[in-house]
């Protein structure tokens, strides 16, 4: 019986102790800024407003930021597409694919 009770009073203690370190950690987490958005905040350039030269009756039909770049799909008024690359460290446009219909 003596065992037991020690048994029993050794694992509340490692129970108690278990959730100090969860405590612990979860505070430490919050209160530490996250550092994959630290890093990435501080990796990103800032280059102001930026004037891309987009056709007036053209419509945005979808854009992607993916590598380092955003791809915009403008669909035009006499129904081609057009695909503008824009550099997101600089804002520069690196090119313009203008997609029309095969005669």
């Amino acid at each position: 019986m003596q065992t037991l009770k020690v048994l029993v009073i050794g694992m509340g203690i490692l129970i108690l102790v278990a959730m100090a370190v969860i405590a612990v950690t979860i505070y430490k987490r919050a209160m530490a800024p996250d550092e994959e958005t630290a890093v990435t905040d501080a990796s990103i350039p800032i280059f102001g407003t930026v004037g891309l030269p987009v056709p007036q009756s053209a419509n945005v039909e979808e854009m992607v930021a993916d590598d380092g770049r955003l791809t915009l799909r403008l669909r035009l008024s006499d129904g081609s597409t057009r695909i503008m690359v824009v550099d997101l460290a600089s804002g520069t446009l690196l090119g313009t694919f203008l997609l029309q219909p095969a005669p």
